[in-house]
């Protein structure tokens, strides 16, 4: 393998392999979460994926992806649900010992968004696992929403 091509792999991998800073507690995990969302309440979207991108072991630059994707889209969100007004924090729920998520309610002047955060403890230390809002809020309602 030529050196060229050695020095591509490498770069290819090490955004992949770079470690992600991690929570020694779900408490530390949940002051970045609030964080994040109270980014998104005052619409910069940008900035909320941005606290959580050092704590989500996936590359950089689909985080980035992500956050962009969003904030194109936050006109149209706004232009439906109208003013973003707050949040509130909805609840903790965890599954065995190495999965846990926070849920919020993202309100808006006509409607309302769930913003779920899934958290991961693959040893002993905690990350984001995956970060997703949507609109079905009718689901917080059931027993099995988590």
């Amino acid at each position: 393998m030529s050196l060229r091509c050695l020095a591509l792999l490498c770069i290819l991998i090490a955004p992949i392999t770079a470690r992600s800073a991690e929570f020694a507690t779900l408490a530390d995990a949940r002051k970045t979460a609030d964080t994040a969302v109270a980014f998104f309440v005052q619409e910069k979207v940008v900035a909320g994926y941005g606290v959580l991108k050092p704590y989500w072991p996936v590359p950089g630059v689909e985080v980035d992806n992500l956050a962009n994707q969003t904030n194109t889209q936050w006109p149209m969100l706004k232009g439906r649900f109208g003013q973003s007004l707050r949040s509130e924090f909805v609840k903790e729920c965890k599954a065995g010992e190495s999965l846990a998520r926070f849920v919020y309610l993202q309100k808006f002047q006509n409607h309302a968004l769930r913003w779920v955060f899934t958290i991961y403890k693959p040893k002993d230390k905690w990350v984001f696992n995956s970060v997703s809002f949507d609109d079905n809020v009718g689901v917080l309602f059931q027993g099995s929403d988590c």
